[in-house]
């Protein structure tokens, strides 16, 4: 079965927009220390991709012990990086009871999930995760400017306005679609049912697409606004 997922569609867009890479990692950074007042202990980041933001966090001494990755293609550029790869989904993958201290998802990978395994996932995690363990989801919500834009892209065809702008902020016309969108209110939901009842919220690229690389954006409270939101949960 041929991978869809191609590293240059990550790589080639991380190098030529530095400061939505760096808008990106502190927010990941903010979600998966709770603002900096946790450490992540034992982590384990679910479809790492390239490992490129595990690299940036390692730089930062934060350590990611273990990346679940499904593409064959990507998990070997995070096992070049250095890191424990398993190429699976993440649904394959067991973990000891109260085990992991941090687990995220640092862009689409449940996205690419339906419903009922998210869910299974979710209760999963729950179990995972150490007593005060954090679960961070970072997505592009899909009522933010960069989801519209995203989504409107999948019907238009030939040179556009709106796939101009995108290109200033989102990856090549041809990287893999996720299959679902959700809200954050939705995975709130899903949270709950798995037993989660603590949430934080944080954002980053809330400026117009054109202007998301102009510099690096701090993290703040909250998803209304932001291109690229972190929702956490802790057990």
């Amino acid at each position: 079965m041929t991978d869809i997922f191609n590293h240059e569609y990550f790589d080639d867009f991380e190098r030529e927009h530095p400061n939505i890479f760096a808008s990106k990692l502190a927010l990941l950074k903010t979600a998966i220390t709770l603002d900096g007042t946790r450490d992540i202990g034992y982590t384990v980041s679910v479809g790492a991709g390239t490992g490129s933001y595990e690299a940036a966090l390692r730089d930062e001494g934060l350590e990611v012990q273990r990346i679940v990755e499904p593409s064959a293609n990507l998990a070997a550029e995070s096992r070049r990086r250095g890191f424990n790869v398993t190429k699976a989904l993440i649904q394959n993958v067991a973990f000891e009871d109260e085990s992991i201290d941090t687990v995220f998802y640092n862009g689409s990978a449940f996205g690419f999930i339906d419903e009922t395994t998210l869910k299974t996932v979710f209760r999963q995690h729950y179990q995972q995760l150490k007593p005060t363990g954090v679960l961070a989801l970072l997505d592009v919500p899909p009522a933010s400017a960069l989801g519209l834009a995203v989504q409107a892209s999948f019907a238009l065809t030939g040179e556009n306005y709106v796939t101009d702008v995108l290109s200033q902020s989102w990856y090549a016309a041809d990287t893999p679609r996720k299959t679902y969108w959700r809200t954050a209110e939705q995975y709130r939901a899903l949270l709950e049912e798995a037993g989660f009842s603590s949430f934080a919220a944080w954002q980053t690229l809330r400026k117009h697409l054109s202007y998301h690389n102009d510099a690096p954006e701090q993290a703040v409270e909250g998803y209304q606004e932001g291109s690229y939101v972190a929702l956490v949960a802790r057990k």
